[in-house]
């Protein structure tokens, strides 16, 4: 489902998308190109796990409806992925949600990790 989990997992065992605290950042990115046109969404993500975090990038393919509500300076969020290909809806593999309070919501063909970086811990100090 996700390309490059690894990168997560070889260093958080038992990761799911429940150890993702908050967003750090939000990048939309649409290059277009002489017929097509390229587009992708990065979202940082901070990560806890036990006392330590972490900084993952994740990009998002083709990335469309997307729905986010800023709720200030921390987007603070319980994040779950659905693989809807029995849909069959074009362009259209997976949906982000954030199941919480429904801060983001979007669609996208593919999903990988770009980066993952252990961070100082901070996040109580954002809190």
């Amino acid at each position: 489902m996700i390309k490059n989990i690894s990168l997560i997992t070889d260093q958080i065992k038992d990761f799911s998308l429940q150890n993702i605290e908050f967003i750090d950042r939000f990048y939309l990115n649409y290059q277009n190109g002489s017929f097509e046109g390229t587009c992708f969404l990065d979202i940082d993500f901070m990560i806890k796990d036990q006392e330590k975090q972490y900084h993952a990038c994740f990009r998002f393919y083709n990335p469309n409806h997307i729905d986010f509500e800023s709720l200030g300076t921390i987007h603070q969020l319980s994040i779950e992925i659905y693989d809807i290909r029995d849909r069959g809806w074009e362009n259209k593999i997976y949906e982000v949600v954030d199941s919480e309070d429904h801060s983001l919501h979007f669609y996208c063909t593919e999903i990988e990790i770009i980066s993952f970086r252990e961070t100082p811990y901070r996040l109580k100090s954002y809190l």
